[in-house]
């Protein structure tokens, strides 16, 4: 099926451009960076628009790195059109970052990876998608702008509910920003899926800190089972001030399947997925444990 007629097509090369252009048609226009979603719900015809705005020509959304937020203090920038082969591969993600490479080498096949990018997953918020979690676990925030101004979100207000966040129709994310990990921290995500790279059945992401083999702070959230990722705070508070051991890890992941609410639909049955979060619960979990320790996975 084509998409109805779009009267209009833009490819800004600067921020201010793109900013100008939105602010002009609101929600009249689209934005395509990798069209990974927004195309095929325009070939679907679910939606139609007079514009579309292409904005891979725009520099600015396109800076990866570390930087310095304050003297002492390192964040991870992640400009929104980073491509999720990127988030996947670099060397950076690999080595302080895990948990967003474990999430991004599970999207889609090479190509969607290769075109992909992390601006056009977070504003999708598909509940089942990779990239939220890991963006939640590790507490990132993100930066807004409109040609008023810009407004900056924790990861947590970010997400509204299904396929919505805070992002109006005349704002452009630009840019996620992740704190540098404490040190003996470490993360972890996996997911089951029907078929590899496919959308989350379930998803599940952690981070642990530990000193002495005692978990100092934890945080946990739960992927594709609810109208967007849900946090798992009786499980982190069941983890903190207790010494790490397999035993302790299963028992968690019990707590973890007690804790998250979960439906049934085509994909699977509410029960299927309470055995899920346990095996998925104890793998994650076990793995941000190893690379706390220092392993390198």
């Amino acid at each position: 099926m084509y998409p109805a007629p779009i009267s209009e097509y833009y490819a800004p090369s600067s921020l201010e451009e793109c900013l100008e252009l939105l602010d002009q048609y609101g929600s009249q226009a689209k934005i395509v960076a990798g069209g990974q979603s927004v195309l095929p719900i325009l070939k679907l015809r679910m939606m139609e628009t007079s514009a579309v705005i292409d904005i891979n020509k725009v520099m600015e959304i396109q800076e990866f790195g570390e930087r310095f937020r304050e003297p002492g203090n390192r964040i991870l920038r992640i400009g929104a059109l980073t491509r999720h082969k990127t988030l996947a591969t670099h060397p950076l993600v690999l080595s302080k970052y895990p948990i967003i490479s474990d999430a991004a080498k599970y999207i889609g096949d090479v190509q969607i990876r290769n075109r992909g990018t992390i601006g056009g997953s977070l504003v999708h918020a598909d509940p089942a998608a990779d990239l939220p979690v890991p963006i939640l676990v590790l507490d990132g925030t993100f930066r807004i702008r409109s040609k008023e101004g810009e407004s900056i979100y924790s990861a947590e207000d970010f997400f509204l509910g299904l396929m919505t966040t805070v992002v109006e129709d005349n704002e452009l994310l630009v840019y996620i920003d992740i704190p540098s990990p404490e040190p003996g921290s470490g993360s972890a995500y996996s997911k089951h899926a029907v078929v590899f790279g496919d959308f989350s059945v379930i998803s599940v992401g952690a981070r642990v800190t530990l000193a002495d083999d005692i978990c100092q702070s934890s945080r946990i959230y739960v992927g594709g089972v609810n109208p967007r990722p849900q946090r798992a705070v009786d499980t982190e508070k069941f983890l903190v001030g207790k010494t790490v051991t397999t035993e302790l890890l299963q028992e968690a992941a019990d707590v973890l399947a007690q804790e998250i609410e979960v439906e049934s639909d085509m994909r699977a049955t509410a029960s299927y997925r309470k055995v899920l979060l346990k095996e998925y619960g104890v793998n994650v979990l076990s793995k941000a444990v190893r690379r706390a320790k220092g392993e390198i996975l």
